[in-house]
C-alpha cells in the first residue's frame, strides 16, 4: 500500500504530523467498527483497510524516527570526540607522549652509528674523498688533510631511523691513520688539546706552549678531533702538537 493512498483512508492531508493521523485513526475506528455497525456489509472491509493504512504510516513514522535518532546521536558523538580532541591538557599529554617516545631513541634504542674507518698516512696529509653506504644511500665524505692520527667526523641523518618519529641518528665516523714521526732526532715533541668555539675559526688564535706564545689561523674545513702541527718559531726543530675540540 501507497503512503498517499494510506493518507487518503485515514482522512488526512499527505504529510501530516502522526498525532493527526493518530486522532483520525481512532475517529474512524469507532465509527467504522464491525460491532458498531452490524448491518453495513462494508464495515468489516473499511475496519480492515484503516487498520492497514495505519500500521502502514506507524511503520513509516518509526522509521524515520530512528533515522532521525541515529543522525542526532552520530552528530552528538562527533562534536564530543572533536572536544576530547581539542582539549589542552590532551594535547599537552600527547606531546609529553611524544617527547618521551623521542627519548626512549636516544636511551633504549641506539639511533647513532659509530663506524673506524683506517685511512692511510698521504691520504691524512694530503686529504681525499672517501665513499660510505648506509643502507642503500651512498654518500661522499671529505677528509680534510693535516698532520693527524685521530679524527672524529659526524655526519647528521645517516644514522638509524626512528621507531617513533621521522628524525634519524648521526653517522660518527673514528678515522685513524698509522703514527708518523713529526720530529728529528734530539727535538721535543709536544702535545695539546684545545677547546675552541667553532665562531672563532678563522681568526688569530694564541696556543700558550711550552716555547711560550704560538699564534695560528686555524683553515675554515676545520672539523673537531683535527691535529694541528705547530712551530713557536721557523728554527725551532720542538714540534707542538694541537688537537682541536670544536664547540
Amino acid at each position: 500500500m501507497q503512503l498517499t493512498e494510506c493518507f487518503k483512508i485515514l482522512q488526512v492531508e499527505p504529510g501530516a504530523p502522526w498525532q493527526v493521523i493518530k486522532k483520525s485513526y481512532y475517529s474512524l475506528a469507532k465509527s467504522l467498527h464491525p460491532d458498531i455497525n452490524p448491518q453495513s456489509p462494508n464495515a468489516e472491509s473499511q475496519f480492515k483497510e484503516i487498520n492497514q493504512a495505519f500500521q502502514v504510516l506507524r511503520l513509516h513514522f518509526s522509521s524515520s524516527d530512528e533515522k532521525a535518532l541515529v543522525k542526532v546521536e552520530t552528530k552528538t558523538w562527533s562534536f564530543f570526540l572533536q572536544r576530547i580532541v581539542r582539549n589542552p591538557k590532551l594535547q599537552k599529554w600527547k606531546g609529553d607522549c611524544a617527547a618521551y617516545l623521542c627519548q626512549l631513541d636516544t636511551r633504549v634504542f641506539q639511533l647513532n652509528v659509530y663506524k673506524k674507518i683506517h685511512v692511510s698516512t698521504s691520504t691524512a696529509q694530503s686529504g681525499a674523498s672517501i665513499y660510505l653506504k648506509a643502507g642503500r644511500e651512498k654518500f661522499e665524505i671529505k677528509v680534510p688533510s693535516g698532520s693527524w692520527n685521530q679524527m672524529s667526523l659526524s655526519i647528521p641523518g645517516k644514522g638509524e631511523p626512528s621507531l617513533f618519529s621521522k628524525r634519524r641518528g648521526d653517522l660518527i665516523l673514528n678515522l685513524q691513520s698509522p703514527r708518523i714521526e713529526l720530529v728529528s732526532k734530539g727535538a721535543s715533541c709536544f702535545s695539546y688539546d684545545m677547546t675552541i668555539d667553532k665562531a672563532r675559526i678563522g681568526s688569530v688564535m694564541t696556543l700558550n706552549s711550552s716555547e711560550g706564545p704560538i699564534k695560528f689561523v686555524l683553515p675554515r674545513n676545520t672539523v673537531n678531533g683535527q691535529t694541528f702541527c705547530l712551530k713557536s718559531r721557523a728554527n725551532s726543530e720542538n714540534k707542538h702538537v694541537l688537537t682541536v675540540r670544536l664547540n
